[in-house]
């Protein structure tokens, strides 16, 4: 076999991560005389153990499983990339524990490497939901790519928030195989991620979505950035591996201020206290990375994007100027703006309409 088919060979006996690759390749003059190796001279390898050589080893024909591999992902449309392929994406090389085989759906683009990593929690608020929607529409908007991991709530919000900008590009990373899509919900999801960008997992097409994937797969949402953006977390939000990872590889970390009495704030919060760069709008991440044409792209689309509210009435307006991003409940607003609760919703509708603002859950509202 030669050092491609190799790599995919040791790959696809789920047992050789990057750390084990490293090791064999220090051991031995060609990988595959791994592959004729005895179990003993295997398992003596940095790294590796009697089980690893064992179950390396009980690959009968590992060429003929690389290429069942390959023709099933030839058939569904898949990339399989490889370290030393030409189109393998360099944005790894200089990280931690680099991935050496990746299964791609989609596209990934030069232009890709210019991103912002967007994650939080599964069960954010409406506060959070609209944050991350907006945030994912706006750094798309700046000529920047949202990457995430799929997952339920803030991941998948903003992915899609990505995919509202016309021209708005997005990549996901699971934590399971492309054929075994997790969770099952975002199937129709990774399909839109796919043609507006790719889809990657570093685990075979069929890999069930174990815990342990997770935390690894959170290297390659911060790797593949410029720098990572925490909306909403928990305290034990496995948002903070991902930012742990991106502190280790030297890149800036981003947190959005939420309500100090909600739960979901706290992680961001305590981001922001220990040094993380406050964000309230797409436009502090630019600055915090130097980039001034992306500032001035994002303004120019913004102003040619945003409705225009000449035409609102005056009531309108007072509504209007109350609202914020964390959703407000009628009555309120209706004394906040000196208005009849009645006639309140007659003008949130009319907004809603003309897209100014949104109804969130319990008769709230809140301004997009």
């Amino acid at each position: 076999m030669n050092q491609r088919f190799t790599l995919l060979a040791l790959h696809l006996t789920g047992v050789v991560g990057p750390r084990r690759l490293k090791s064999a390749k220090t051991s031995f003059t060609q990988l595959s005389d791994i592959f004729g190796a005895s179990e003993e001279r295997l398992s003596e390898v940095e790294d590796w153990t009697l089980a690893s050589a064992k179950k390396v080893l009980s690959l009968s024909n590992p060429q003929e499983r690389v290429e069942q591999e390959l023709e099933k992902a030839e058939s569904k449309g898949i990339d399989v990339l490889v370290e030393g392929d030409e189109i393998f994406p360099s944005v790894f090389a200089d990280i931690y524990d680099p991935p050496f085989v990746l299964w791609k759906a989609g596209t990934y683009l030069p232009e890709d490497e210019k991103a912002v990593a967007v994650i939080g929690c599964r069960r954010p608020s409406a506060y959070g939901k609209q944050a991350a929607l907006k945030l994912g529409e706006d750094i798309t908007r700046a000529g920047y790519t949202v990457i995430s991991g799929l997952a339920r709530g803030i991941d998948s919000t903003a992915h899609q928030g990505a995919l509202k900008f016309p021209k708005g590009r997005t990549i996901a990373f699971l934590g399971s195989g492309l054929l075994n899509m997790y969770p099952p919900e975002n199937k129709k999801l990774a399909s839109e991620i796919a043609a507006r960008g790719a889809v990657f997992s570093e685990y075979p097409l069929y890999s069930k979505p174990l815990a342990m994937h997770f935390p690894q797969r959170n290297r390659l949402i911060s790797g593949s950035s410029k720098g990572v953006l925490v909306v909403e977390a928990n305290k034990d939000s496995g948002s903070f591996i991902t930012v742990d990872h991106a502190i280790d590889q030297g890149k800036p970390v981003f947190a959005v201020p939420g309500p100090i009495h909600q739960k979901q704030s706290e992680g961001a919060h305590a981001l922001i206290q220990q040094g993380a760069k406050l964000v309230t709008s797409v436009e502090d991440i630019f600055h915090e990375l130097q980039d001034a044409h992306a500032q001035t792209v994002f303004r120019s689309r913004e102003v040619l994007s945003a409705p225009s509210d000449e035409h609102l009435s005056d009531e309108e307006k007072a509504i209007l100027n109350q609202l914020a991003y964390t959703p407000i409940q009628i009555d309120i607003l209706a004394r906040m703006a000196g208005i009849q609760p009645r006639r309140v919703n007659e003008l949130l509708l009319s907004l809603e309409l003309q897209g100014f603002v949104k109804q969130a859950p319990g008769h709230c509202y809140f301004k997009i």
